[in-house]
């Protein structure tokens, strides 16, 4: 039987956290400028593509999704008062920092746990809204061969919880006859993994969804696989 664990990544594996504001507000002062965490909080609700999965972007994916990133912080950062010379900069920077291994930090039980489901015969996927390169990210952390593959919206083009995004995991996985969905976010995750029919598991900080299950660690998911 093929068994399918469809694993997201930011909150679920690692600790959440606040990585593009951090990395923005980092990229700024390397380059001179400072301003109040209001503006880029209410600048990045919007600016990344999973802030609005509506949005289908098929055709500018990979290195065309930091393109498109990079136009919208520089026309930020052009209405705070950016000098023009610095903006380029300001980008590269931006995504030097965020791409650091150093922003992440696996639960204790992640590694233990993603190897014990592939002793028990089940196949794990990581299903992530990210950038592109999150896949090196896991390989550095030292999980990625944990993996059977990854999907993620910024190499296809539509973010959790889009039913495209889930069909896509689905076909990857060879059509599963058992998929559970692990995440922490009760709209890209649960609700996504709801809408397809698929077993949904809330872990960490979700503890207020209607997920099939909810887990305080991933350990735990042990107590629940068929």
């Amino acid at each position: 039987m093929n068994k399918a664990l469809f694993w997201d990544f930011d909150g679920t594996l690692s600790y959440p956290n606040k990585s593009f504001f951090d990395a923005l507000d980092k990229a700024l002062l390397k380059n001179g400028y400072s301003f109040g965490n209001n503006k880029a909080e209410e600048f990045l609700k919007t600016a990344y593509s999973w802030k609005t999965p509506d949005i289908t972007y098929v055709d500018k994916t990979n290195s065309l999704w930091w393109d498109t990133l990079f136009e919208k912080i520089m026309g930020f950062c052009a209405t705070v008062g950016v000098a023009p010379a610095d903006l380029e900069k300001v980008c590269s920077d931006f995504k030097e920092i965020l791409t650091d291994v150093s922003n992440y930090k696996l639960y204790d039980d992640t590694a233990e746990t993603l190897k014990k489901c592939m002793d028990l015969g089940y196949k794990n996927y990581l299903i992530t809204n990210n950038y592109p390169e999150i896949t090196s990210i896991l390989e550095k952390l030292g999980i990625a061969h944990f993996f059977e593959s990854f999907i993620v919206s910024s190499h296809i083009g539509y973010e959790k919880p889009r039913k495209e995004f889930f069909e896509h995991a689905k076909n990857v996985a060879e059509s599963p006859e058992v998929v559970y969905v692990v995440g922490d976010n009760l709209n890209a995750d649960i609700q996504g993994g709801k809408n397809m029919g698929f077993t949904t598991v809330a872990v960490h900080r979700c503890t207020e969804s209607d997920a099939d299950y909810y887990l305080e660690n991933l350990f735990g998911i042990f107590n629940i696989l068929i």
